[in-house]
């Protein structure tokens, strides 16, 4: 039985501040507007294809197996070439899945790059960028990283939409500030973006917020709105809002990540070290991590 084995392809985490939903038919028009920014750790993902009796696909998420379904969304697109395959998708990353981080939007990108290199195929980076978008707005696992994740940086997504569809704006962000974020536990996103409530919730409130972030687009003002947004629309709550009020009256600039039970802090890396000791000391359960902003999308490492 003959085994091949993809590159090891990296892409960027993303953590988003804010957004609004956009329900479209099209999954290629679905998404959301909204601001974020990629990170410059990531999830990496390497697939084993072997010609073999025994098919299948199984999915893995740091050494552990899962239902990856968004991955296998992806390999649905390759299903012609995948005939009497088996095929193991491997993706690792220091982020926990469900936390806010982008993991799916990730996987889903990982999944098409690796397919389209083992399979031979000359598909453009668009093509696949596509693939992973309408895999991951059709399992409701996400709506606008994989757009902002193909680019990195730190962005506003101002029209929703797949790669080459949706339209986003590169966000001003000084290269000296670093990200902490640290997360508290998991958070189902299809659970949210599914609730007819909370999506008027949300999207009542991001309209304002966004105009006010495109007509002043700086790191503050996007600070500013995403703590905003957080808390007006309730998203914000628990143990997670206690902590983040509290490093807020600490003078951190810290808000909820969407979506996610888990929080972003930016500022210069030895005031995110003391951050680190105090989220330490207010919560040893906390998982944290210390990352600068990204400045490509999906590459081999």
């Amino acid at each position: 039985m003959s085994t091949k084995i993809s590159s090891r392809w990296s892409v960027p985490a993303h953590i988003t501040g804010l957004f609004q939903i956009v329900e479209h038919e099209n999954p290629l028009q679905m998404g959301s507007r909204g601001a974020g920014f990629s990170l410059s750790s990531g999830i990496i993902t390497t697939i084993k294809l072997s010609q073999s009796s025994n098919i299948g696909i199984k999915v893995f998420y740091n050494e552990k197996e899962i239902d990856g379904k968004v991955s296998l969304a992806v390999a649905e697109n390759f299903q012609e070439q995948l005939k009497n395959s088996t095929l193991i998708i491997e993706h690792s990353s220091d982020f926990p899945m469900q936390a806010g981080f982008g993991t799916s939007g990730a996987g889903a990108i990982g999944t098409a790059f690796a397919l389209n290199e083992l399979l031979g195929n000359n598909k453009s980076n668009l093509e696949l960028g596509q693939i992973a978008h309408k895999a991951e707005v059709s399992c409701r696992t996400g709506l606008g990283d994989v757009i902002a994740q193909m680019n990195g940086f730190a962005e506003m997504r101002l029209e929703p939409g797949a790669p080459g569809i949706g339209v986003i704006k590169k966000l001003d962000w000084p290269v000296e500030e670093m990200i902490l974020t640290a997360t508290l536990g998991t958070l189902s996103t299809k659970e949210i973006i599914t609730s007819s409530q909370m999506i008027q919730k949300i999207n009542t409130y991001s309209k304002k917020l966004l105009e006010e972030l495109k007509r002043k687009p700086t790191l503050d003002e996007f600070l500013r709105v995403s703590y905003i947004f957080a808390s007006e629309t309730g998203l914000l709550d628990g143990n997670l809002k206690k902590l983040i009020e509290y490093l807020r009256n600490e003078n951190y600039c810290a808000s909820m990540i969407m979506l996610g039970k888990s929080l972003f802090v930016v500022g210069k890396l030895e005031d995110l070290e003391e951050c680190r000791n105090i989220i330490n000391n207010y919560n040893s359960n906390a998982k944290i991590w210390i990352n600068s902003i990204s400045n490509i999308g999906p590459t081999v490492l």
